[in-house]
């Protein structure tokens, strides 16, 4: 009977300090994913330079090519492209210095979709940052989203932390 009561206070106290253990993951696992999205606003911007990248065909290229692959894969809407990009404009630019090792330029644009809509368009330029930071061999990193359509929240609510 007693080894039996023991098992009972055992087991009891294995089951509270699982709990615990998981709701203190949980508070870590929050905070963490919050913070994670304003890691690439924060610091002091210096003005934007004069030949920005963010009108460079190679770059809106790419936005529209990764686009069509979304529009198929994510939103089940084949048809759905981008049809043009205008009033394109830096509102952001980051310069690379000892602390941050990357040039980073943020973009603004309106979207005309196939389907009539006009869309704004958020996105960043990462400098020399293409695949796997691999820059002089595969161009810059360009990341987007277009807002209404950024269905998986990847950039957080109306596209904020590309913003």
């Amino acid at each position: 009977m007693i080894a039996n009561a023991t098992k009972t206070g055992a087991f009891s106290m294995i089951r509270t300090m699982t709990a615990v253990f998981s709701a203190i993951v949980a508070v870590f696992a929050m905070a963490s994913s919050a913070l994670a999205a304003d890691l690439i606003a924060p610091g002091p911007y210096s003005v934007a330079a004069p030949n920005s990248l963010c009108a460079h065909k190679g770059n809106l290229r790419a936005i529209e090519k990764r686009f069509g692959i979304q529009a198929r894969r994510v939103h089940h809407q084949p048809g759905l492209k981008i049809s043009g990009i205008v009033n394109i404009h830096e509102h952001r630019y980051h310069a690379k210095t000892e602390e941050c090792l990357v040039e980073r330029h943020y973009c603004h644009a309106t979207a005309h979709m196939s389907d009539g809509q006009t869309r704004k368009l958020w996105y960043l330029i990462e400098v020399d940052e293409g695949f796997a930071g691999f820059g002089l061999a595969f161009g810059d990193n360009v990341e987007f989203c277009l807002s209404g359509l950024d269905r998986w929240n990847v950039y957080n609510g109306a596209c904020r932390v590309l913003r």
